[in-house]
């Protein structure tokens, strides 16, 4: 929140925020808009709305900060319910939207992220996700993506960053080609490759985009459409029925060694019980082979159908060793 980074980093709202803010309470629509706000979260918090009106000027200035300069991003989608839905089960998901809608929305989220790291210096990692349905952590069931800027990388992407310093062609070796000579891609295009992934808690599809360039924000806009294509098809092929957990991957700003942009899709099919929690051993109902085998069917139909953007599905992915291009070791 902005507080917290007011008071831990003396972060001031920046110019452009301000500029924002200003322009949106000077419109009587906006300044309603924002004093509506302002009321139900000061509801929620369990003050009296209507102190709201014996604020001082300040003091409203410096609450409404927080919704123009926070650290938390959320992207909405446009629907809730698809065009064509009769009943309330017709949610609107990733996997509904076209292709075309699917880029407009990876695109924002990428900008964003950039805006985040933009925006403040004190921030060391964006992390980026969309939980869909409660099952997954959704607090509604709504299409929308979350941007968090947090103070420091994050256990995951510490980690990495110590595994990817011992074996720099990590993402190559125990990743994507692993994938291929086990069987396991299920689609790729010019710029990403997806397969089935595996050591995770839930049965998880991977994308990596192949580039060079590992800030996703940096890529050129074919590089970013073709990692989204993937997911987009990887959604469409899961359903809107499945709850799921999005979670995006990229290299932190403060590190040196290349580190590729890469998503994971997992579905939340199964709920964590006490034989986990007591000897962290981790059930998986569906293994990599009968999840690859799962989606490459249902892509294939949805290519059929043209309703996801051209892509090789299963057995028609190439398989070149060292596809993954960020790692400038191989002299790419």
């Amino acid at each position: 929140s902005y507080d917290y980074w007011h008071a831990n980093h003396g972060y001031e709202i920046p110019d452009a925020a301000r500029e924002r803010m200003e322009a949106y309470l000077a419109d009587p629509a906006g300044a309603a808009h924002v004093e509506a706000v302002a009321r139900t979260k000061l509801k929620a918090a369990g003050a009296d709305p209507a102190s709201w009106r014996s604020m001082s000027e300040d003091a409203r200035y410096e609450y409404l900060a927080a919704f123009f300069a926070g650290g938390h991003d959320v992207i909405v989608g446009r629907r809730h319910f698809t065009d064509d839905a009769v009943d309330t089960s017709g949610l609107a998901g990733s996997g509904t939207l076209t292709p075309a809608e699917h880029r407009a929305y990876m695109r924002l989220a990428v900008a964003a992220t950039a805006d985040l790291y933009r925006a403040n210096r004190w921030v060391r990692y964006v992390a980026v996700f969309q939980n869909w349905l409660r099952p997954a952590g959704a607090s509604f069931d709504h299409l929308h993506k979350q941007l968090v800027g947090i103070d420091e990388r994050g256990v995951l992407a510490a980690l990495e960053l110590q595994r990817v310093r011992t074996n720099p062609n990590l993402y190559n070796e125990l990743g994507v080609d692993y994938a291929a000579y086990n069987g396991l891609l299920v689609a790729s295009n010019e710029h990403a490759v997806a397969f089935a992934g595996f050591g995770h808690r839930y049965p998880t599809l991977e994308v990596y985009s192949t580039s060079a360039m590992c800030e996703p924000w940096l890529m050129s806009r074919s590089e970013v459409d073709s990692v989204s294509d993937l997911v987009h098809a990887l959604h469409a092929a899961t359903g809107v029925d499945v709850p799921s957990n999005e979670e995006w991957h990229h290299k932190p700003v403060d590190v040196d060694q290349p580190m590729p942009w890469h998503i994971t899709l997992k579905w939340r099919v199964s709920t964590l019980a006490g034989f986990e929690g007591g000897t962290k051993i981790y059930l998986n109902t569906i293994d990599p082979w009968n999840l690859r085998e799962r989606v490459v069917a249902r892509l294939e139909d949805l290519r059929a159908d043209r309703l996801i953007a051209p892509m090789a599905v299963g057995d028609e992915c190439p398989h070149e060793p060292n596809r993954l291009m960020y790692n400038p070791v191989l002299g790419r």
